[in-house]
């Protein structure tokens, strides 16, 4: 499981952070949180998992690496939403590999 230093998360699960990655960690069932990764196939951005279809063999094989947490679908959204406006906003362009790997401010 690889994190992003920078770890977004949604104004619900802020409070709950250090309490949903030992879960995740742990491999607990939590199927109220929500995972946003960088996408598993090259014609996305970021992907949105429930927690639980997270966990399934063909994402963890591609490993992707987890940029932000939320605790409701909206939340989720919200996320991925501010993912993509710092993406923009940083590079100029939508290359979230350049993204995942600066060491931006």
């Amino acid at each position: 499981m690889r994190w992003y230093p920078r770890l977004y998360t949604g104004p619900m699960a802020a409070s709950a952070r250090y309490r949903i990655i030992q879960g995740l960690r742990a491999g607990k069932f939590m199927p109220s949180v929500y995972v946003i990764t960088r996408a598993v196939d090259s014609d996305g951005i970021l992907d949105i998992y429930r927690s639980t279809d997270y966990r399934s063999g063909r994402v963890q094989e591609a490993d992707p690496m987890i940029l932000g947490l939320a605790l409701t679908r909206d939340e989720a959204f919200e996320v991925a939403r501010n993912i993509i406006d710092d993406l923009y906003r940083k590079n100029g362009d939508f290359d979230i590999d350049a993204f995942c790997n600066s060491s931006h401010s």
